[in-house]
């Protein structure tokens, strides 16, 4: 199968690569090169692509015709999105519709890439897709109105919405605060926040089965969920770091977002509910703890 991924140099797109490339024709697309050539996959044609560039992004799915086409790529820094809204409006919404324009014209099936941001985190339990989103920052609106140019462009198409990611593909909160144990740093972690701690490894397994599975489906969903099972705040993935590491959980420096002060709100509770998408594919997402140990072991042991 032909798959292109746009984002391909990014944190999910990185490992979605990798997994991808060992059995599909494959494509990647990113607005810069990667900052190690050792991080693309030997079977992947490359190409340096800006998705707000409406023709370019047209006339590329058009040429080469996937079968599927992932999106992974998107402005992710929630207080840069914060202070730059037009920017995140830019390339988290329109940039997605001219890639969702561009499916639809050459019959591609777009798989896009969202967030648990969509929601305000008021719920006090695991989101579901039947769910009404209710972002309370830029980031999370921006990425809200990207699913609607998405669902809405006549292309067949899925959101699929992710949280808490960590992985090998570009600094991320896990790998930050490993680095600083191993150089017995201060971790500074907010208690205040509770999301779906996710491995980008797993989920990158998970996106391969779903396009293998269920990518024919004329009765594909239009919201999915799909993150590591479990909930946890900062501090209970910064405590297992440590235990991991086997480092002094009194490295651990306790705050709370508002004592940040930082430019967007965070959403308290996003916990992602992922058990539809393990009936429609069979693929069960491991728990946290165990994704995150195996992660850490394999690339800090």
């Amino acid at each position: 199968m032909k798959i292109l991924v746009i984002g391909s140099t990014g944190l999910l797109g990185t490992d979605l690569c990798r997994v991808l490339s060992r059995n599909h024709e494959l494509i990647g697309w990113a607005r810069k090169p990667a900052s190690s050539p050792r991080n693309l996959p030997e079977r992947l044609l490359f190409e340096t692509v800006d998705i707000t560039d409406r023709e370019r992004v047209a006339d590329g799915i058009r040429r080469h015709r996937p079968a599927v086409t992932i999106l992974t790529a998107a402005m992710s820094d929630v207080d840069a999105c914060e202070k730059e809204p037009s920017l995140a409006m830019k390339i988290n919404a329109h940039a997605v519709q001219h890639v969702a324009e561009g499916c639809a014209a050459a019959g591609s099936l777009l798989v896009a890439i969202s967030t648990d941001y969509v929601f305000d985190g008021l719920a006090g339990r695991a989101y579901k897709e039947s769910d009404s989103p209710h972002p309370i920052n830029q980031y999370g609106l921006s990425k809200l109105e990207g699913e609607k140019m998405v669902l809405s462009a006549g292309a067949r198409s899925v959101v699929i919405r992710v949280s808490g990611l960590f992985g090998n593909g570009r600094l991320n909160f896990v790998s930050s605060a490993a680095e600083a144990f191993l150089n017995n740093r201060p971790v500074r972690v907010v208690t205040d926040q509770i999301n779906s701690p996710s491995s980008t490894a797993d989920l990158a397994l998970a996106l391969e089965a779903f396009v293998s599975q269920i990518a024919e489906d004329p009765a594909l969903p239009t919201v999915l969920h799909l993150a590591n099972t479990g909930a946890a705040s900062r501090l209970d993935v910064a405590e297992e770091i440590a235990s991991v590491l086997k480092k002094p959980a009194s490295l651990i420096e306790k705050t709370t977002w508002p004592q940040l002060n930082r430019p967007a709100k965070r959403p308290t509770y996003t916990e992602l509910d992922s058990r539809l998408f393990t009936r429609l594919t069979g693929f069960a997402m491991k728990p946290w703890r165990q994704a995150l140990r195996e992660y850490l072991l394999q690339n800090y042991s």
